[in-house]
């Protein structure tokens, strides 16, 4: 695994091969940001469920000022870590803990990106983060969401315009924007 483009371009992340973790192929990764648009100038990318950090990392090579990362697993949490300070990124900051704890602690944080790739095992709770957020108004206007999920669920939350809607092997890539305030 490695970062597509930017400043880390070329630059290689440790990854990890359990039950837990679901990473995103780079082939997947390209599509996603070639959605999502090439580069960013500036803003802040929330990646939720990080996993090793790949998506955020990414976005931050592409131009996001500052990432927020959460992630619970301990040991994918370590790689987390590792890949961050391997490419010397210091604009983040990663929090080790229940994604719950993460969107209370930092509810008064306002995203330009958000990346949601929960384990499939608990999708359906993305509904409620998605609820928490827009009621903390935790999205920027224009904030871009980015919700990988099963191939069969087909879900557009309320409050979202619909812009695409990729599939992969096992996953669907959904692309939102948030048009609020």
């Amino acid at each position: 695994m490695r970062v597509i483009a930017g400043k880390y371009r070329h630059r290689i992340l440790k990854e990890i091969s359990n039950d837990y973790t679901r990473p995103t192929t780079d082939m997947n990764k390209e599509m996603i940001f070639n959605t999502l648009g090439q580069f960013f100038d500036g803003g802040i990318v929330l990646d939720l469920f990080s996993g090793t950090g790949s998506l955020g990392i990414e976005a931050l090579s592409r131009g996001m000022d500052y990432g927020y990362f959460s992630e619970i697993n301990d040991t994918t949490f370590e790689i987390l870590k590792s890949n961050i300070k391997s490419l010397g990124i210091e604009n983040t900051t990663i929090y080790h803990g229940d994604y719950r704890q993460f969107l209370v602690k930092y509810s008064n944080i306002k995203f330009d990106l958000v990346m949601l790739d929960p384990p499939y095992r608990i999708f359906n709770e993305v509904k409620d983060i998605l609820k928490f957020m827009l009621k903390k108004n935790m999205f920027k206007k224009d904030c871009k969401l980015l919700i990988e999920m099963p191939k069969t669920i087909e879900y557009i939350p309320d409050g979202f315009e619909f812009i695409k809607e990729k599939t992969g092997a096992a996953s669907r890539f959904v692309f939102l924007i948030y048009k609020g305030e």
